[in-house]
């Protein structure tokens, strides 16, 4: 077993949605390239002045790759000896920018080799060797390849996933364990940058997973990406690959143009296109992917866009460049590379031709209209985030703002912004496949101002939040009953919790700043709130003696109290007596008298007991109830 030689790695963005298991063929078992570094100085010299020198490793290895101090090697060139004997062409080393200052190469694929010829110059002489190392890596067999399903929509062509490919997973979460990073996004995609891996053509359709796998294992580990630099890589077979992790539908940010990474999606042909063309196939499959990434996150594949440089030793433009470029270009466009070799290049306006063909109506979408109208790029919710796809009952959503905020459209209710806490309550409830639906209205400012809100098209519902109370979810008689109270501007302000079964399982409720709305079938919903609420949560709430509130909280003919009926009494409070509770026999003789406007007034205490019977006190006497004779009495203070 060759060493394996693992060093930090970057910041990698994530990929997961799209690609799904086939049902006919389970994904294979992640499989673990092995990587071997060299120093040059172990290698021996082929011809005069040592300008060609040879390594030969007990393990065939199938990809290479370089790694140097000091300035790059102006010539870089490594040629393989394959498995039978036979020596394969010259291929060039691209300088790639790694990880905390790594100066290394792009890995290239050379098919089952055991030797290695390097040719390496600088100001014209050969390269001191100690100053050279190379990295022969071995992607192991396996990973058969099934191609998965598109998750959600027709127009996404089939990818094949991570998992699909073999790849072990482990590599990268140890690396960002050890970096203390995790998967990066951009807030948006706004081009592409097509690439070339490099490396020979001759290749099988089952090579290209180990191709992948090593190139993988090369980025996450040599350069210190923690993670293969593109977000997607196509054979010549047409085969799409799943590359970094974090979601295919997402703007993960890749490290596959060094200054470039932010706001592009990477995509990488395998194979050396400077004196080959890339296949019909690898160009239909890369226009499709195109087509799919673009339409659905709004991007004119014949428009150009300004990106400004983040820098770095391979971007050809210095940090903070404002450069003008296609939404579909090459990687030569933004760095010092011949990526993606000349022929490949050459066929960009061609690539474009085809994305514009099958992206043909994109811009018709609901979604996309509403999102030109609220200031596109430039507007609040700014760009996509999450593409467009499919949603509930032949809906649409999409989400933009960095996944903070989504657009979501259904025949019946419109195209309707949803976000923040609102959504997020939302989607605990099923989003739009759950009770409440679409929503029916934008979030919108409370007239108060303090809070926001969605209404909904199902169960008369909504969602309104506050800074200190919260998102939380109201609908049906509850709403109701709240809203004839005045809203959030009524007595019992903003809601606390979602809409709740009681725990006697007759009842629903939700709780309020100020107090509490319930419900039941029998007794309609109710406010209550106050002192009395308070009252009533003492005697064991609905599963106390008085049950459910009949009525809300309400003034007394007199204007000194208020009280709440319930199924089985009444709580009567005033500023003076406080608040108690009055039932039965006693309550029923208090109301033959008057109520409070009796000669008794208000109850200063709740019913209690007393020997023979029950009693209750009031402002001006009290009334006994006798349990042998059920005789009541009212007698005067």
């Amino acid at each position: 077993m060759r060493p394996r030689w693992v060093i930090a790695v970057v910041a990698a963005p994530a990929l997961a949605l799209v690609p799904v298991p086939s049902a006919a063929a389970p994904a294979p078992a992640p499989v673990t390239p092995e990587i071997e570094t060299v120093p040059l100085s172990s290698a021996r010299g082929l011809t005069r002045a040592a300008d060609v020198r040879e390594l030969r490793s007990e393990n065939p290895f199938a990809l290479a790759a370089a790694r140097w101090s000091g300035a790059a090697p102006d010539v870089l060139d490594v040629r393989a000896q394959a498995t039978d004997g036979t020596w394969g062409d010259w291929v060039t080393l691209e300088a790639v920018d790694g990880r905390g200052g790594v100066r290394a190469s792009e890995p290239v694929w050379l098919g089952d080799s055991t030797a290695l010829r390097v040719r390496a110059e600088r100001g014209g002489a050969p390269v001191d060797a100690a100053e050279l190392s190379i990295v022969l890596i071995d992607p192991g067999d396996g990973g058969t390849v099934a191609t998965r399903a598109a998750a959600a929509d027709v127009a996404q062509p089939p990818v094949i996933n991570r998992a699909a490919w073999g790849a072990d997973e482990t590599i990268r979460t140890n690396c960002f364990a050890q970096q203390g990073i995790g998967v990066e996004y951009s807030p948006t995609v706004k081009a592409a940058t097509i690439h070339h891996t490099a490396g020979t053509n001759d290749y099988t359709a089952a090579d290209s997973a180990r191709i992948v796998r090593g190139i993988y294992a090369y980025h996450a580990q040599d350069l210190g990406w923690c993670d293969i630099g593109y977000n997607v890589l196509v054979d010549k077979y047409g085969q799409i690959f799943e590359g970094r992790f974090g979601g295919l539908d997402k703007p993960v940010w890749g490290a596959h143009a060094g200054g470039f990474n932010k706001f592009t999606v990477g995509m990488s042909m395998l194979g050396t296109f400077t004196d080959v063309a890339p296949t019909p196939e690898q160009l239909e499959s890369v226009s499709r992917f195109l087509a799919w990434k673009l339409a659905r996150g709004y991007r004119d594949p014949n428009g150009t866009v300004t990106l400004v440089s983040g820098g770095g030793g391979t971007a050809r433009y210095p940090e903070g460049t404002e450069v003008e470029l296609p939404t579909i270009y090459g990687h030569r466009d933004v760095g010092y590379t011949e990526c993606p070799g000349e022929l490949g290049y050459q066929q960009l306006p061609a690539v474009r031709q085809r994305v514009t063909e099958l992206m043909a109506g994109w811009d018709t979408s609901p979604v996309y209209q509403r999102w030109q109208a609220a200031g596109a790029d430039a507007g609040a919710l700014g760009g996509v985030y999450e593409l467009e796809r499919s949603a509930a009952n032949g809906g649409l959503r999409t989400t933009f703002a960095s996944g903070a905020g989504s657009v979501y459209w259904s025949e019946g209710t419109g195209a309707r912004i949803i976000g923040g806490a609102i959504r997020d309550t939302w989607a605990a409830y099923g989003s739009e496949a759950g009770h409440l639906g679409y929503p029916r209205t934008d979030e919108l400012a409370t007239p108060d101002n303090v809070g926001r809100y969605n209404h909904f098209a199902g169960a008369g519902g909504s969602i309104y939040w506050t800074p200190s109370t919260g998102a939380h979810e109201i609908r049906g008689s509850i709403k109701t009953a709240w809203g004839q109270l005045g809203w959030e501007r009524g007595p019992l302000k903003y809601p606390t919790t979602d809409e709740r079964g009681t725990p006697d399982g007759r009842g629903r409720y939700n709780h309020f700043q100020n107090g509490s709305i319930y419900w039941t079938s029998g007794t309609g919903a109710q406010a209550i709130y106050g002192a009395i609420k308070s009252k009533w949560a003492q005697l064991g709430w609905e599963r106390g003696p008085l049950g459910y509130p009949k009525t809300s909280e309400q003034q007394t003919p007199d204007g000194r109290g208020r009280y709440n009926h319930f199924e089985g009494g009444s709580i009567y409070w005033t500023s003076a007596t406080g608040a108690h509770e009055i039932r039965g026999a006693i309550k029923t003789k208090w109301a033959q008298l008057g109520w409070e406007r009796s000669f008794l007034g208000y109850p200063t205490s709740d019913e209690f007991a007393i020997s023979g019977g029950r009693r209750s006190n009031f402002e001006h006497g009290y009334i006994t109830w006798n349990a042998a004779t059920g005789v009541t009495t009212a007698r005067s203070y």
